[in-house]
């Protein structure tokens, strides 16, 4: 489990006890992802991890996913500066991929940010759509999906043959 905070679905809190939720859910899941990804030197493994991470703590706490996807939606501009400056915070992480790249300005810089946008759409649509796919089931498509768009098809074919 995450942490307690988030309302009930539908019952939208007052913006300073969203904004004071949302920094503890955002917080916790961070700590999460560093802990998966710790000691993993290869960016497909921390990424691998990372992905693996947020697929399973947004299936086991679908509350606190709905809070973070849904409902900073519904919350207004404080939701949606909070959604942005934590995918901009992913997106780095996620461009870590050029690192590893031959030629790192081969891959367009609207890459990391729209990766991080699939995952989050996916969780969206989880949230407002159960029962829909669950996301373990749809890991192996999110990681061709990051995967290939910085080392390409092959690569991105590779994760397809793997299991969440």
């Amino acid at each position: 489990m995450m942490v307690a905070g988030p309302p009930e679905p539908g019952a939208l809190p007052e913006v300073e006890s969203f904004e004071a939720d949302w920094d503890r859910l955002e917080a916790e899941y961070l700590r999460r992802l560093a802990q998966a990804c710790e000691g993993l030197p290869d960016w497909r493994e921390r990424f691998r991890a990372a992905a693996t991470a947020t697929v399973h703590l947004a299936e086991e706490n679908p509350s606190q996913a709905r809070f973070m996807t849904v409902e900073a939606l519904a919350i207004g501009e404080s939701g949606r500066r909070r959604q942005q400056a934590l995918a901009a915070r992913l997106a780095a992480c996620v461009d870590g991929a050029r690192q590893q790249l031959d030629n790192p300005t081969g891959v367009p810089p609207a890459t990391a940010p729209w990766v991080v946008g699939v995952f989050f759409d996916r969780i969206y649509r989880r949230c407002v759509s159960d029962p829909g796919p669950d996301l373990i089931s749809q890991l192996p498509e999110l990681m061709f999906i990051a995967v290939s768009s910085y080392f390409g098809t092959q690569a991105g074919l590779e994760e397809l043959d793997l299991s969440p």
